[in-house]
């Protein structure tokens, strides 16, 4: 199991991590990476600021939660060699 990470601006974990994006209203969830965030945003902006600017694309209201989430290793990855 992995630790859990502690991310409060998008510059933490140097961008290593997904960020998971929950509407409070509808429940539509999606996924993002920081960098996509960071060129909007700003680099060092906290996740509180970011939360508050996001709107949801099914809704359109302002209740988005935001969470970090550690990268996933991809489908059929193996780190013993061939």
């Amino acid at each position: 199991m992995t630790p859990p990470i502690r991310i409060e601006r998008l510059s933490d974990e140097f961008g290593q991590y997904s960020l998971v994006m929950t509407c409070g209203a509808c429940g539509y969830e999606r996924e993002a990476m920081p960098h996509t965030l960071g060129r909007i945003c700003g680099w060092d902006a906290r996740l509180e600021d970011v939360a508050r600017r996001l709107r949801c694309s099914k809704c359109g209201r302002k209740q988005c939660v935001v969470r970090a989430v550690p990268p996933r290793k991809p489908r059929g990855y193996s780190s013993l060699p061939k």
